[in-house]
């Protein structure tokens, strides 16, 4: 009785929001309007109805990184988002993110999903966070884009890897806002608790159970870049000139260049990055005095949403619409 209840609240605000938003949508509205259209056990779904069809194009950045770019309908001088994967997108999750991106595009968003041309040949390896600059840069000369409102989305290994992107000297001053959503900050502890399965936060270990598609696909990319998963167990103490080069996909580094508001999202049942990993950038960004809003979820598989629906998962969708407010009001 309670989540039905629940559910007729939601709807019925959901409701209240689009018929009395502005033009261009509140950010309350654009928050209903996204979990309305990407959570399925919110049964209407309007942005479709309400909102035109982007225009799409396939882009190509630089030689090695092509691109899908969404512009919204009859709008000039719009804020642009990058959304990033960080690896090879499978056909099941293509399709699901480039839905996600005409979601992102309908509520007003130049939207851009570069990657490297290799990811698109089932080249197994890290995206490069060059490829991020690149879309930024990319993004800067459009003329219908707001060149102080560009900022990143990242998923798992795609938002370690816009932070990374987001601390280079060339643009740091400049990205506006990273929204990291189930990233890891340290790659070295990132692998090591995939290979022990145990995660270390202050001071205090933990056990922890990756899914073992996440180790496959790790070591499947080590082993491009030479090195083996059991090589960066913390008791075997790895020879830091074996792990340097992977250095350069890791937040950690350079976290003190990092000028752009931070809102962190994590999953804190996430078997594929531990969710110790995004309170480690928290505490961090922190201590050098960045700003950044943090909500820890219970709503996804890892950096899907859940399907089933329970009283927690209502309360949840409070908690999550008060963190997404707040980045609609920022971006």
């Amino acid at each position: 009785m309670k989540i039905a209840l629940l559910l007729i609240i939601i709807i019925f605000v959901l409701l209240s929001a689009i018929f009395f938003a502005s033009k261009p949508l509140t950010a309350g509205a654009k928050v209903l309007l996204l979990l309305s259209q990407e959570f399925p056990q919110v049964p209407i779904k309007p942005l479709h109805k309400i909102t035109q069809e982007p225009k799409t194009e396939k882009v190509r950045i630089e030689k090695k990184i092509i691109g899908d770019l969404l512009i919204p309908r009859g709008k000039n001088k719009m804020p642009a988002l990058i959304v990033a994967m960080g690896v090879k997108t499978s056909d099941k999750d293509r399709r699901v993110l480039l839905d996600f991106c005409e979601t992102l595009s309908r509520l007003g968003y130049v939207v851009l999903w570069p990657r490297l041309e290799d990811l698109e040949k089932d080249v197994v390896k890290f995206e490069e966070p060059q490829t991020f600059i690149d879309a930024f840069e990319y993004l800067e000369n459009l003329e219908f884009v707001d060149k102080k409102r560009i900022s990143y989305v990242g998923f798992s290994v795609g938002s370690s890897l816009t932070i990374v992107a987001a601390e280079d000297e060339k643009i740091n001053s400049k990205v506006r806002s990273v929204v990291f959503f189930g990233g890891y900050y340290s790659i070295l502890d990132y692998l090591t608790a995939l290979s022990t399965k145990k995660v270390t936060l202050d001071g205090q270990t933990i056990k922890w159970n990756p899914h073992e598609s996440a180790i496959d696909h790790a070591q499947e990319i080590l082993v491009k870049e030479g090195l083996w998963l059991d090589m960066l167990n913390k008791e075997s103490s790895p020879d830091p000139t074996s792990t340097k080069r992977l250095l350069r996909f890791s937040p950690d580094q350079k976290i003190n260049a990092l000028k752009a508001n931070i809102f962190i999202l994590h999953e804190k049942s996430d078997a594929f990055v531990p969710y110790t990993e995004s309170i480690k950038l928290k505490k961090a960004l922190e201590d050098e005095g960045k700003v950044l809003v943090y909500y820890q979820a219970n709503l996804f598989e890892h950096v899907q949403p859940k399907k089933e629906m329970s009283y927690e998962i209502v309360m949840e969708f409070l908690g999550l619409f008060d963190f997404l407010h707040k980045v609609f009001m920022y971006l």
